[in-house]
């Protein structure tokens, strides 16, 4: 079977901005239909319908639920659940502090509503089943670049939701936890088939899936530092293609052994019995 054809950026905004030149904003679910592609791809590719609006050019002007998401977007990103407060929300947002407990009632229901916005488990379920049939090293190269490019505000939620996950219930994030949950279970999930089937090594599911996605997030956060100081040349597909190679080597099922049995006293002395006599 042939590979998959490779979808460049520069294709997707060339179909996009054709048709839907001068018209109303349209849904990520249009936008992927005219492209040819998954709403997958298009989340990998640009990280948010907004961002993706904003290079084709349309002037969409957020709703007050997207300046409130954004905003609580960007505290997640930077302080976690803990550093989360809907007063901070409404000043950073320019939305009354009424609006914001009236659309949403408490920071759990507001943490899992950035969840859901900033970390698409529909859209990473729908990549891997599309997938499904494709070798996990181009499941993992497509999910490890997807996750890099998807910009520092996602990077930042997935962190903190990850952590909470890990760290378990405690501190007021109970009523978002089983959300939050379903987000890493997909590639956990994944991870547990692949084991089964004998094409990774068996390992804590968790633990392979923290060292997948730790030096892919920690090389996307802090590479506008590294290229700003010339510490880094190569480009960010270049890099994330060796970190994921790095982890899929680690990740090989150990190779079996070819056991070669030892003659038995027995059988050597039938040998030597069998060879003939000198002169």
């Amino acid at each position: 079977m042939a590979p998959p054809k490779r979808i460049s950026r520069e294709d997707v905004l060339a179909k996009v901005a054709a048709a839907f030149a001068g018209g109303a904003a349209p849904s990520m679910d249009e936008m992927a239909l005219a492209a040819g592609v998954s709403r997958a791809a298009l989340y990998g590719l640009f990280g948010s319908r907004a961002a993706l609006l904003d290079a084709i050019g349309a002037d969409v002007p957020p709703s007050v639920e997207e300046r409130i998401l954004v905003a609580a977007g960007e505290i997640v990103a930077e302080r976690g659940f803990g550093g989360l407060t809907l007063d901070e929300v409404a000043q950073r947002s320019g939305v009354s502090r009424a609006t914001v407990y009236r659309l949403y009632p408490g920071k759990a229901a507001l943490y899992r509503e950035v969840a859901r916005a900033y970390l698409p488990t529909d859209e990473a379920m729908q990549m891997m089943d599309s997938m499904a049939d494709r070798p996990p090293t181009e499941v993992m190269a497509t999910l490890a670049r997807s996750l890099a490019q998807a910009g520092e505000v996602r990077i930042g939620v997935l962190r903190s939701v990850l952590f909470e996950t890990t760290a378990g219930p405690g501190g007021g994030n109970e009523e978002f936890l089983d959300e939050a949950y379903l987000n890493v279970q997909v590639i956990i999930r994944y991870l547990e088939r692949q084991m089964d089937a004998g094409r990774f090594r068996k390992v804590d599911p968790v633990l392979a899936m923290q060292a997948f996605l730790a030096p892919v997030m920690f090389h996307a956060v802090s590479r506008p530092v590294l290229e700003q100081y010339g510490l880094l040349t190569m480009s960010l597909e270049d890099a994330v293609q060796i970190l994921t190679d790095g982890w899929l080597r680690s990740m090989a099922p150990p190779r079996r052994r070819t056991v070669v049995e030892k003659p038995t006293a027995k059988a050597s002395k039938a040998r030597k019995k069998a060879r003939p006599s000198p002169g």
